[in-house]
């Protein structure tokens, strides 16, 4: 994964770059409304919001793309032959994205760092809430790549679908929940349910000081809803990982190793 270019520009300088592009031009006005310390929380969670984004673009797009080559050129006929259970294969694929995107993320957390965001651990327990919730999150990245990958098998095509998905569900939630207000008002609730925004809400919970149920402004607008931070939250990430997780075991089953995929 490190060896694509696509990766390293795509996965690691574009979050980063993002998150410079949105402190320059659109977060100065949370100074103005809280002053300072409003403004060093609001990059905080900025920078965890666009670390995830990072997350996502390695662990769907990047992932996608380098099982469809594989499939492509032919790899799989090797990989067949070879005692090697599907879901090992599965296993293996994702924990190099998961360590690919750890990279990413923390870049962006760095950079974050450097232009003033101020983090702050809430509890012991928040660490492994951050880890866990980091690793179902990438789970579900992986999962979704190779549901596309499964759907499409043209890597041409893949990338662009998969593009699409990153942007959309960013977008979508505003700004991986960031900015519910974007959303109408009926429909903010999602931002607390849907994989990419629940990850980013809760994070921001545990590595900011950013009040869970603050009117809209006096947070930077990332609430209300108020933010996901009871353990059902974590469960529900959970379940998302889960079947999404199991069904991409069951597809690099039967469609890729028992469905002799890419002939």
């Amino acid at each position: 994964m490190l060896r694509t270019k696509a990766t390293v520009i795509w996965g690691f300088g574009f979050p980063a770059f993002w998150y410079l592009l949105t402190s320059v031009l659109f977060l100065p006005s949370a100074e103005s409304i809280g002053g300072t310390a409003v403004l060093a929380d609001v990059k905080g969670a900025t920078a965890v919001s666009l670390g995830l984004f990072g997350v996502l673009t390695v662990t769907l797009v990047a992932f996608a793309g380098g099982l469809t080559r594989d499939l492509e050129r032919k790899r799989y006929r090797k990989l067949r032959s070879l005692p090697i259970a599907p879901s090992a294969d599965f296993a293996g694929r994702f924990l190099a994205g998961l360590v690919v995107a750890a990279g990413a993320y923390c870049l962006v957390l760095l950079v974050g760092v450097a232009d003033g965001a101020d983090y702050a651990v809430r509890s012991l327990a928040s660490i492994p809430v951050v880890v866990v919730t980091f690793a179902l999150f990438s789970l579900v990245g992986v999962s979704v790549a190779v549901l596309v990958t499964w759907l499409v098998e043209d890597s041409e095509i893949v990338v662009g679908i998969t593009n699409a998905i990153l942007l959309l569900t960013f977008f979508l939630t505003g700004y991986n929940g960031m900015s519910p207000g974007m959303l109408p008002e009926r429909t903010r609730v999602v931002v607390n349910l849907v994989p990419n925004s629940l990850a980013a809400r809760l994070q921001t919970w545990h590595l900011t000081e950013t009040p869970a149920s603050a009117a809209a402004g006096t947070s930077g607008g990332v609430t209300p809803p108020a933010l996901p931070i009871t353990p059902e939250y974590v469960a529900l990430l959970a379940f998302w990982a889960i079947a999404l997780g199991g069904g991409a075991s069951v597809v690099m089953d039967r469609a890729v190793y028992s469905g002799e995929g890419g002939e």
